[in-house]
């Protein structure tokens, strides 16, 4: 065989590539299609859990992470719906949750009467029922009833253990040398440890063997006068054999390998004669690329040359999962693969021990980039409940390009080295299919069929008896939730209401009210609440296919924690000023203050400096500016001003009133504001009980929302009796922060309960303004 090594270093962006190269329709049809296929923008949802293994005593806590995949950074998805299945399938619960600036919480309360076993959490929004891709994310948990214990999923079940193979590339094609991987797995997607695969020709002689590693994966490599037949691997009284039996005359091998040299990737290119002889006169690209996002070359083919070796710039790619085809100038793909280009990790969290408070003790923190969203789960150094491990590295820049997600995923992810690099791909060899079929890419476009909903939408209309219905509007007032808000009537009675954000078990007070005086009006008022339930069609269906009984392992009063019988509010509770507003849809994301004696004789304006705001003075009038200028005329956005739940058309009312006014105030400065107006930064104030309301009274037609957007609680950990055992060590919780955010100058602070331990471990996860990912663990010297 001839070989020829051609290296092409890809130094430059797509678009100057092809600025500098004569046009080429071909090349312009497969990036339309591309960019086609691509164009509706995709979400992907991550979970960071508190654990992953509960007892039906406890909640489920949950802080989640949106991103849009074109920009890697936080999206302005606001309707999340969050589904608990069992095993089988069923529904166990639904939540409808809140998401605001790429981020939510939740709990999930769990009935003490569930059964031991395996459920699982899906994540999905409406919007993406417009793929024919599931882009939904599912995360696989654990629950034990202590009165049943603990089912070993783990075990071997050796009736369902089987081979596949995976030749890199997609093909197994004749006269090359080929990449095969392997996979050993059982109905659970278990593998035997030290397993080995024989490797034998058509006369069942052994040409070499192969050493499987712990997730039951490998790969080897078959030269063209092998005479490669089948692969056997065997496990205790089995004996398993697979052929590869699809063999093709002409076609394209791929190799990748991206952990043997430090920022690069070398990507191998190998074909026959045959295939050389058949595209003689055609073109053909190697087209990387990931969503919409891409870089194409042309391939040179040479019949003296059948193999190509390109090193790639890993600074060239795209950060997380690239996927690579070989495709012909009509259109036709001969070779796919995925491969991983990990993000380089720019800096560190660090955790120093500061003052304790009460039961708590304080740490501050630090990281480089001020506005970082962070979550932190604490738990005992020897936990058993995070087995899962689930990180938001893998969640939002691996799994959603993927058909089946990276499990396991701290052992390559976390402290990653070249064995570790390399079994990564070996997984990412061993997928039985691209998610992103290039048959669907070529021939199909995304419609957006499914609406983006933000908030819910209220519709309905007014009595049939009253004349001229297009002279009046319907008022809506929420006290709970802190709405007040109107919307006209048509000709045909009908009102809509959009974009509501309601809180579970909400009271409506409505009105119907004639123009131009607004004045009240009798009559009655149908509603109906059109978007709170949307459902996914590619709801969870369970992949196990096991048709043998699962052992049930019992455990004893050591093996699990002790709930106490009665809850203690911590002291915590007790201490703190309790913000009143706190738990109002979107205030949890928020830094709130109660204006108290501290504060009320402050200037209200030079506190809206402080919070991270511009105030320009001007003709005794002020108005308040974002520091961050995100448009291209140069217009610097304002910020969102609600004052008792109205939005203000103009900011004058807010402006000049005094800090005295407020009960409490809720203020970010880096908030994203969905809508056209320029808004960027939120201000929510809440005048005092004995401060004069501005809007009048609603005429009571009211109605009860029992189902809308679930409410988040405070973090309240479940109570034992005893924290000083085996069973709170191995599957106990000792704090939970949902939503922490880094300010100016990167610090933060978190107190931790002290359940006399001398050392926790903290789970970290977030993402910074710019789509950072952080997933960090640390353990923490609590006694010290």
């Amino acid at each position: 065989m001839f070989k020829t090594i051609f290296l092409i270093v890809l130094l430059v962006t797509t678009s100057l590539l092809n600025a500098q190269e004569t046009p080429d329709e071909n090349r312009d049809k497969i990036v339309a299609a591309l960019e086609d296929y691509f164009f509706l923008e995709r979400e992907a949802i991550h979970l960071h859990l508190d654990k992953s293994t509960f007892l039906t005593n406890e909640k489920i806590w949950l802080q989640g992470y949106v991103i849009n995949r074109k920009t890697k950074k936080a999206f302005f998805t606001t309707n999340v719906y969050v589904v608990l299945y069992d095993e089988a399938g069923t529904v166990v619960t639904e939540k409808l949750v809140y998401a605001y600036n790429g981020t939510f919480s939740g709990v999930i309360d769990l009935n003490p009467k569930l059964h031991s076993g395996l459920y699982y959490i899906q994540v999905y929004t409406n919007w993406m029922n417009n793929f024919s891709e599931d882009e939904s994310s599912i995360f696989k948990i654990n629950i034990i009833n202590p009165q049943e214990g603990i089912k070993n999923y783990n075990k071997i079940d050796e009736e369902s253990l089987d081979i596949t193979l995976h030749p890199e590339g997609g093909n197994f094609i004749n006269g090359i040398k080929n990449t095969i991987g392997i996979r050993v797995k059982d109905c659970r997607n278990n593998a035997p440890d030290n397993l080995e695969a024989m490797i034998q020709n058509s006369k069942g002689e052994t040409l070499k063997t192969v050493r499987l590693n712990t997730a039951g994966f490998g790969k080897f490599e078959v030269n063209p006068d092998d005479d490669f037949e089948s692969v056997t691997v065997t496990y205790e009284n089995k004996t398993m054999t697979k052929s590869l039996t699809d063999k093709h005359g002409i076609g394209f091998g791929l190799e990748v390998n991206n952990f043997s040299m430090e920022g690069k990737t070398i990507l191998k290119i190998k074909t026959n004669i045959a295939t050389l002889a058949l595209l003689k006169d055609k073109k053909t690209y190697v087209l990387i690329h990931q969503d919409g996002k891409y870089l194409i070359n042309d391939l040179i083919l040479d019949k003296n040359a059948p193999e190509q070796t390109l090193a790639l710039q890993n600074t060239d790619l795209f950060s997380g999962i690239n996927t690579i085809r070989i495709i012909d100038s009509s259109m036709k793909e001969w070779a796919n693969r995925n491969f991983y280009n990990a993000p380089k990790k720019e800096s560190t969290i660090a955790l120093i021990k500061n003052i304790r408070k009460a039961d708590k003790i304080e740490f501050s923190g630090y990281y480089n980039t001020p506005n970082t969203n962070l979550s932190i789960a604490v738990l005992p150094t020897d936990s058993k409940s995070t087995t899962e491990n689930y990180s938001i590295v893998a969640g939002l820049g691996i799994n959603p390009y993927l058909s089946e997600p990276l499990m396991n995923a701290n052992y390559y992810l976390l402290y990653p080295k070249r064995i570790t690099n390399y079994e990564l791909d070996l997984f990412i060899i061993n997928q039985d299919k691209l998610k992103y079929s290039w048959e669907n890419i070529k021939s199909t476009k995304p419609a957006p069929n499914f609406s983006f909903d933000i908030g819910l939408t209220l519709k309905g209309s007014i009595s049939k008896n009253i004349k001229n219905k297009s002279d009046h509007t319907v008022k809506i007032v929420s006290f709970k939730d802190q709405i007040i808000k109107s919307t006209p009537v048509n000709d045909q009675g009908e009102y809509e209401f959009e974009n509501l954000i309601l809180a579970d078990s909400t009271n409506l007070s409505m009105s119907i009210l004639k123009l131009p005086n607004f004045e009240t009006v009798e009559g009655k008022l149908s509603f109906q609440l059109l978007n709170r339930r949307k459902p996914f069609y590619k709801s969870f269906k369970p992949s196990s296919q096991c048709k043998g009984p699962i052992d049930t392992e019992p455990l004893t009063n050591l093996d699990i924690p002790n709930f106490a019988g009665k809850a203690i509010e911590l002291e915590e509770v007790k201490i703190e000023k309790k913000l009143t507003y706190q738990r109002v849809i979107g205030n949890g994301f928020l830094t709130g203050y109660k204006v108290d004696e501290s504060l009320e004789n402050i200037d209200l304006l030079s506190f809206i400096e402080r919070n991270g705001f511009i105030v320009m003075r001007q003709y005794g009038e002020a108005t308040i500016y974002s520091r961050i200028n995100n448009t291209f005329n140069g217009q610097r956005p304002m910020p969102q001003i609600m004052i008792d739940g109205r939005v203000l058309i103009n900011q004058f009312e807010f402006t000049t009133m005094r800090m005295s006014d407020f009960d409490e105030i809720y203020i970010s400065s880096n908030a994203l504001v969905p809508g056209m107006l320029n808004r960027f930064g939120i201000i929510r104030a809440y005048t005092k009980k004995n401060f004069k309301p501005i809007h009048v009274k609603a005429d009571p037609n009211n109605i009860f929302i029992k189902e809308a957007f679930a409410m988040y609680p405070n973090f309240n950990n479940a109570q034992f009796e005893n924290t000083n055992n085996r069973g709170f060590d191995y599957y106990g919780l000792i704090e939970w922060k949902p939503l922490i955010s880094t300010k100016d100058e990167g610090q933060f602070s978190i107190r931790i309960t002290d359940y006399n331990k001398p050392q926790v471990k903290a789970i970290i996860e977030g993402i910074t303004p710019e789509g950072t990912l952080i997933h960090e663990e640390i353990i923490l010297d609590m006694k010290q």
